[in-house]
């Protein structure tokens, strides 16, 4: 498997970076790195003085077979950012530094929203976030048909990405981030990488978790509608059943914004398919950082997995991604994928699928009527 050509480029300097690691995740809004560099002619002082006050940086990645793919020489772009921490260290390798950042997108998730009225009217998720993120030179992208929200209300001292997460939660959606350092607001779709994850095949190391725990025979939302009178109105409630969880096992959740009737069956729905994808998950490590077609490894999108052993037979999202290389003898470029199905983030039922009992998730993904 060949190993990636990786370029960080910041502060006017081109790093190659002797390891790294980098973490991407579907419900993740700021990817993050770790990594340790060292520049020709600069000792660790310079280095360390030179990457002061979080300079900007971005990360790209060349197959070292890349021409076979089509690939741009520059490598694909996987990280949009800043350097946020520097550990120098006192050893025998003295120019070596280690160093590690976010996305830009974590400027919004640490970032108190800031509006002049902080009340927002007929309008969508992108229509609100936008300009408060945008503060940030961040911009917030979707594929996403979303509904106008007749009023969204920011609370005083909360982050663009605490008001944003609580949007979401309503809406059904997850909040990731692009490697140009953007918003992406998703659920799980049909996409789907190329190959396989296969026991015997590419698949080096793979468990997986089965926890009945997160699991609820019903649950149900209860709140209070933001205006009216009447009983429907002053007594929310909508609730949804998972026939994997105990009969007796009731979670009732009182929502910290206010919902409309309408909104709390499809609330319920939301936190019973997440409770139940969460509760059985797969974690599958492979060489290098692509699939069959030299793309490289993506949240959000599908891949089917067989690995029987695990009782895994089916259709499965990747939740996160951690990409690592390390240089020398004992190096190594691999994957470690994160895998839930996909109903979990809001996909359909894999077709096809022939996982073991453990892994039904009964109504999971589907209308309770």
């Amino acid at each position: 498997m060949p190993f990636e050509i990786i370029t960080l480029k910041t502060a006017g300097l081109v790093l190659r970076p002797i390891t790294i690691a980098i973490e991407i995740g579907m419900d993740q809004a700021a990817r993050s790195f770790e990594t340790k560099v060292k520049q020709p002619g600069m000792s660790q002082a310079q280095l360390l003085r030179t990457l002061r006050n979080s300079p900007p940086v971005t990360i790209h990645a060349a197959a070292s077979d890349g021409i076979a793919f089509g690939q741009d020489t520059a490598g694909d772009l996987i990280l949009t950012g800043h350097v946020e921490k520097r550990s120098p260290r006192l050893g025998e390798s003295e120019a070596e530094m280690s160093i590690s950042g976010r996305s830009k997108t974590g400027d919004v998730v640490d970032s108190s929203a800031d509006h002049e009225s902080s009340e927002f009217r007929d309008k969508d998720a992108v229509d609100i976030f936008t300009p408060l993120a945008g503060k940030h030179v961040v911009t917030v992208e979707t594929d996403l048909r979303l509904d106008r929200r007749p009023l969204f209300r920011l609370r005083p001292g909360e982050t663009v990405f605490t008001a944003l997460e609580r949007y979401a939660r309503a809406d059904a959606f997850s909040i990731g981030d692009t490697p140009e350092g953007n918003l992406k607001l998703q659920k799980a779709g049909e996409k789907r990488h190329a190959g396989e994850l296969t026991e015997g095949g590419n698949v080096l190391d793979a468990s997986a978790v089965h926890d009945d725990s997160k699991r609820f025979g019903k649950v149900k939302v209860r709140a209070q509608a933001p205006d009216g009178y009447s009983s429907e109105e002053l007594q929310v409630e909508g609730q949804a059943s998972d026939e994997g969880g105990r009969a007796n096992r009731l979670r009732v959740i009182a929502p910290p914004e206010q919902i409309r009737q309408q909104d709390a069956r499809k609330r319920a729905q939301w936190h019973r398919d997440r409770a139940a994808g969460e509760g059985t998950t797969c974690e599958v490590t492979v060489p290098g950082w692509r699939d069959t077609s030299g793309r490289i490894w993506t949240p959000g999108l599908l891949v089917f997995t067989e690995i029987p052993s695990l009782d895994v037979v089916q259709d499965m999202m990747i939740k996160t991604v951690k990409l690592e290389q390390q240089g020398g003898d004992n190096g190594f470029t691999r994957t470690i994928l994160s895998l839930v199905d996909a109903r979990a983030f809001g996909g359909k039922k894999s077709k096809g699928a022939k996982s073991g009992a453990q892994w039904d998730m009964g109504k999971a993904g589907a209308d309770d009527q």
